[in-house]
């Protein structure tokens, strides 16, 4: 029988494990759980997991896989050393994370009035999620351009664009992992350096915080060279600047991943690489991944309404602002990515015909018609 250790926040996780395991859930809030007589923990990017965090390593365990696409809360030289396997699941909020990131930019143009279609956007980082990003892109015909320089030395079929011509791009979206070391170190990534004497229209940051340079960046935007921010993610997560966060058009707490499907993705991507490591077969419920349809045919909208209506990004801002000033922030962070419920992608989302025609965006997001 395998022993499963699992954070109890792992979205319907128990739908996805076989009947015949032993699985007992744990509350992250209260530390490091017991995991002795364990044959796999499962947990999330709110349990570091390194010699400092768990110096006690239980001799049973032989796999931790994380329910997120980024894994650097995890020291995995640590894990190797004490013959644990290590598996995450990414990609599985890719989608999630691109809608993000086309709603902060139609908000700017319903809104703010920013002509987005005129823009030049790079998109640094074309992992599982910048790729999302540029279908998305392609979508609205926007004109972007890609820069990963470490997918291109692994993959002969992608070329990355130059250092220079993603920085002169009007706009930058952030979709690397946190690296301190190696070849591609991406901590600090956008520093003094590469922003001295260039402008920009937006940045959007919804990888990893430390990614960009806090200080560097409010220095440039209150020199009125960096004219919106769009911030998912903090330095000092789950603590945040709150004077960065006040300089933001959008600030969030770090749920430009969330939905339904992308915790479903999370959740079963993990548990598919946890069962394949100890040779146990797995079946996906896909009942599970349902489809809602929205009742807003008697309601008019604007573009901008109808946006925050089926996306809840300008909650979570006006939420994470409300902590601004509190000595209990950090702790209110946590609760605001664990106690509200998940957003359907676009995707899984329909309405009624008329309304998709009032507003074609809607169907190049990919909401389908009822």
């Amino acid at each position: 029988m395998l022993k499963i250790l699992a954070d109890r926040n792992l979205y319907k996780l128990e739908n996805f494990i076989p009947k015949d395991s032993e699985l007992t859930f744990y509350d992250p809030g209260n530390g490091i759980p017991d995991h002795k007589n364990t044959d796999a923990w499962l947990l999330r990017t709110v349990t570091n997991v390194n010699e400092q965090t768990v110096p006690d390593l239980s001799k049973d365990l032989q796999f931790i896989g994380t329910g997120s696409s980024g894994s650097d809360h995890i020291d995995k030289k640590y894990l190797q050393k004490n013959g644990v396997k290590f598996a995450d699941a990414k990609g599985c909020n890719a989608r999630a994370v691109a809608e993000y990131v086309l709603t902060a930019l139609l908000l700017l143009k319903f809104d703010e009035k920013v002509d987005i279609e005129s823009l030049s956007y790079g998109i640094i980082g074309v992992g599982a999620v910048g790729t999302e990003v540029g279908k998305l892109m392609d979508a609205f015909g926007f004109n972007y351009k890609s820069y990963d320089p470490p997918r291109e030395e692994i993959d002969p079929n992608f070329t990355s664009c130059s250092l220079d011509e993603v920085l002169e791009c009007d706009a930058l979206t952030f979709h690397v992992p946190y690296e301190e070391y190696g070849n591609h170190p991406t901590k600090y990534w956008l520093d003094e350096t590469k922003l001295a004497n260039r402008n920009y229209k937006v940045l959007i940051n919804a990888s990893r915080g430390g990614i960009l340079k806090e200080e560097a960046v409010k220095a440039s935007f209150n020199k009125g060279h960096i004219d919106f921010l769009v911030i998912d993610v903090w330095e000092n997560e789950p603590d945040f600047d709150p004077e960065f966060a006040e300089l933001a058009y959008i600030a969030t707490p770090h749920i430009a991943g969330y939905s339904e499907q992308a915790k479903l993705n999370a959740s079963s991507i993990v548990v598919q690489k946890m069962l394949n490591h100890f040779g146990t077969e797995s079946t996906i419920d896909q009942d599970l991944y349902q489809s809602k349809y929205v009742d807003l045919a008697h309601i008019t909208f604007s573009d901008s309404q109808l946006l925050k209506r089926l996306h809840p990004i300008m909650e979570y801002d006006a939420a994470l602002r409300d902590l601004i000033g509190r000595s209990d922030r950090t702790e209110l962070f946590r609760k605001l990515r664990e106690d509200r419920p998940f957003r359907f992608e676009y995707g899984y989302l329909s309405l009624d015909e008329p309304l998709i025609k009032d507003h074609p965006f809607l169907k190049v997001l990919g909401i389908s018609n009822h």
